[in-house]
């Protein structure tokens, strides 16, 4: 059966470095603002709508960045730009995952030809056949080609039941031969793959038949991997007149014998020892296997001249070329990786035809040199004015490390030549006269300079609103004026931008939130900051086409919440009363301001600060009013300890906090399980507004996920009030310790308190894991011992048989 055409990413083994020079997984979690890639429809990416473009990009999104605005507006629109085109380079270069329900339905369909065609179930029943609710080892091609070639066979005149009965029993060996065997499911990861050869029909049966089934056996022989027994059975279907699979002989000769160019034998363990091997292999080893590799590829390259010189098989074509082309980049991937980047880096040239992005992107995973690998620029540019500006905006992708500390020295150290370099690049082209280049090379300069020169501002400022990178530029200078310090300018140009039509129309909720965290970072006072604090997405993107999704996922659309930025400046940059006064806020929603309000009311609480804490429980109360019995209660009781004790039970209750963590309580408030309940409500919280902090176990993690700018610098705000909070604060230990200290307080003031049995079980609980203090397992052993001698009896010792 026919396969998916095979590209060179899916062939060629990625190689390290900069994670997201290469698109790679472990970048962190940015809800609102896409850092990896755009976050724009690809179709209108494609079309030199980008929104507002990053260095941290993946090299297609940058890519065609770059030939839009070398191109500009007018030229984009002239130049070839295939519809799509984008799209299908990305979803090549998935990797070939399939979705499971795709794959299932494609499943469900051949068994249901197969049901029409014999009258009968195929066995295994649907109800024991693990491939109906599973991913498919075989291209979901061959299961489509199969079902149609079943339908054509079963409205066939000599179609007999025994011959149809003949050719499924055969098409279930080709699918055991490629990993698809219903009734063995074996793990078959580490195992050698075990020829399979369907016995050919009796001489007796009629030609039309025998010559369908054998396009069958060339096909078990190449999932098979015996290249040599399929490769000979399809050059018989391509060179035998009028037989019925004749069109697909010579290709899928080309594809079997191109296939055992690349074969590796053995495991996939035993085949990456191979590869090992030959990366350590003489010179004269290595010599005499390019020599091989040379003629295999002048025998691949014939057979694809013979079939490109035939009409005939004018649909082969394309995919006939792609073969050639994975085979030169596998044994000439220098030789390639040049031709593909000198044909790209005219943008005039269509990027799309023979794939010739797709092509570029996976050599450059093998070739291109990155970040990581090479600190600093080279001495000579790169040939290819592409490769060197992709390099050049890459040099400055921001780093993740595990030590936020060391983010901005190890971004600067590597950006800095890059920053001379761009600079560099745009005056000469611009003293030249090449406006294309100078305009590339501007833009290049703007997403990454750490000042803003002033006939760079000037240019910046020139960049008309028609122009691909308008947006891009536009975010540039705010920030570009924020690091100068001019703030006035800053504001003047977000609030620009973000009432203005140009950042609607383009459809990217991250250029929208990266303006947004701008502005807000340039904020003259709460009120003024309440206007930018949160963030949106308005619509889903299917992560595998890049197009807006029909269907809106509740779970990835979400309105009006915060981001990392406005979490950072609530935990770190405001008094208890400054947060009282942001929850009166009415610009914000009532959820928002009910969760505000709690946190300055825990805060009020934990730093001794009662009254304000009375007066924080009626704003919880007006903007959450389901807590209205709970805020009563502590505005109800004396003395001051028992208010204190009473929030505490309540907060561990609920899950309330006195900070604001990466994830938000939901609303309406409702009590947890008392048998899933933790003290789980804060690690450790910041000690000033200056240092990192630890928040659900992960160092630093909501101060740097989003790499948002500094908070802003309020006037009006009790900043001596908030350093001293933060102190007290930041002394504290961790919820588990903090309750636990309290809770054998709590004992020995109060013996009889009922909840005294279930607060110790949660203490000795929440001291098995998560975020702990240096003597928690001292706190473990002897809550525990506490709650078996005083309340031994109790049903909450008996859950609690051991201490961590």
């Amino acid at each position: 059966m026919k396969r998916p055409l095979i590209t060179l990413a899916t062939l060629l083994m990625l190689t390290g470095g900069h994670a997201v020079a290469s698109g790679g997984g472990d970048d962190p979690t940015d809800e609102f603002v896409n850092r990896s890639r755009t976050d724009v429809a690809l179709g209108r990416y494609q079309a030199g709508h980008l929104g507002v473009v990053l260095p941290s990009y993946v090299r297609s999104n940058l890519f065609t960045a770059w030939r839009a605005v070398m191109l500009g507006a007018p030229g984009l629109r002239a130049a070839p730009n295939a519809a799509g085109g984008l799209a299908l380079v990305e979803e090549r270069r998935s990797g070939g995952w399939q979705d499971q329900q795709k794959g299932g339905d494609i499943y469900k369909a051949w068994r249901a030809a197969v049901r029409g065609a014999l009258k009968r179930e195929m066995e295994p029943a649907p109800d024991a056949d693990p491939l109906v609710n599973s991913y498919l080892n075989c291209p979901v091609a061959s299961y489509q080609f199969a079902t149609r070639t079943l339908g054509d066979l079963s409205a066939r005149a000599d179609a007999t039941p025994a011959r149809l009965a003949a050719w499924v029993a055969t098409q279930r060996e080709v699918f055991k031969a490629c990993g698809d065997d219903p009734l063995d499911r074996k793990n078959a990861y580490q195992q050698t793959r075990k020829s399979v050869q369907p016995a050919p029909l009796a001489a007796a049966e009629p030609l039309f038949w025998r010559q369908v089934q054998e396009y069958q056996l060339g096909s078990a022989a190449f999932y098979s991997e015996d290249y040599a027994r399929s490769t000979a059975l399809f050059d018989k279907i391509g060179a035998t007149e009028g037989h019925p699979m004749r069109a697909w002989g010579d290709y899928l000769a080309l594809r079997s014998q191109g296939r055992a160019a690349l074969y590796v034998p053995g495991t996939p363990d035993e085949r990456w020892r191979a590869r090992e091997a030959q990366a350590k292999e003489s010179p004269a080893d290595k010599a005499a296997r390019q020599a091989r590799q040379q003629q295999v590829l002048a025998d691949v390259e014939a057979r694809v001249g013979r079939i490109v010189a035939n009409p005939a098989l004018a649909a082969r074509h394309g995919d006939s070329r792609a073969i050639g082309r994975i085979l030169q980049a596998r044994f000439t991937p220098v030789e390639r990786y040049a031709d593909v980047s000198r044909l790209l880096d005219d943008p005039r040239n269509d990027p799309y035809l023979d794939d010739r992005l797709g092509d570029w992107l996976a050599l450059a995973d093998r070739l291109a040199e990155t970040p990581a690998a090479t600190p600093a620029r080279p001495a000579q540019p790169p040939a290819s004015s592409l490769v060197d500006w992709v390099m050049t905006v890459q040099q400055c992708a921001p780093y993740y490390p595990d030590d936020n500390s060391e983010y901005a020295t190890k971004v600067a150290e590597t950006c800095a030549p890059s920053r001379t370099h761009a600079h560099e690049r745009w005056r000469h082209y611009a003293k030249a006269g090449n406006a294309a280049q100078a305009r590339a090379w501007l833009f290049a300069s703007a997403m990454i300079s750490g000042k803003l020169a002033p006939e760079m501002e000037q240019a910046l400022l020139q960049v008309a609103p028609s122009a691909p990178e308008y947006l891009t530029v536009r975010y540039a200078l705010a920030r570009h004026y924020r690091l100068a310090g001019q703030a006035d300018k800053a504001r003047a140009l977000g609030e620009a931008e973000l009432t203005g039509a140009l950042l609607s129309s383009t459809a990217s909720d991250s250029a929208r939130n990266l303006f947004l965290q701008e502005r807000f970072a340039v904020a003259t006072s709460l009120t003024d900051a309440a206007l930018y604090l949160l963030r949106s997405r308005g619509y889903k993107v299917d992560s595998d086409t890049g197009e807006p999704a029909a269907v809106q996922d509740p779970y990835t659309v979400a309105r009006g919440r915060l981001a990392a930025d406005g979490k950072r400046w609530l935990n770190a940059g405001l008094a208890a009363s400054d947060l009282l006064t942001l929850a009166a806020d009415r610009q914000l929603p009532a959820e928002e301001r009910g969760r505000i309000a709690l946190i300055a009311l825990m805060r009020f609480d934990m730093t001794g600060q009662y009254q304000a804490a009375v007066k924080a429980t009626q704003l919880v109360e007006a903007n959450a009013p389901e807590l209205a019995p709970v805020m009563k209660r502590y505005r109800e009781l004396t003395p001051n300890a028992e208010r204190h004790h009473w929030l505490l039970l309540t907060a561990l209750k609920y899950g309330f906090s006195p900070m604001r963590n990466t994830w938000a309580l939901p609303v309406p408030y409702v009590p947890r399980a008392v048998e899933e309940t933790r003290a789980d409500m804060w690690c450790k919280m910041p000690s000033s507004g200056e240092k990192e902090y630890q928040e659900n176990g992960w160092s630093g993690q909501s101060v740097w996920v989003e790499q948002a700018p500094t908070m802003p610098q309020l006037a009006g705000v009790d900043a001596a009030r908030r350093k001293a909070e933060l102190a007290q604060l930041g002394a504290l230990k961790t919820a588990t310790g903090y309750l636990g200290d309290h809770v054998l307080q709590r004992v020995a003031a109060k013996p009889k308190d009922a909840d005294l049995p279930w607060l110790l079980h949660v203490v000795v609980r929440s001291t098995r894991g998560g975020c702990l203090d240096d003597d928690a397992k001292a706190l473990s052993k002897k809550a525990y011992t506490t709650l078996h001698k005083r309340y031994g009896n109790s049903e909450w010792a008996k859950k609690t048989p051991y201490f961590y």
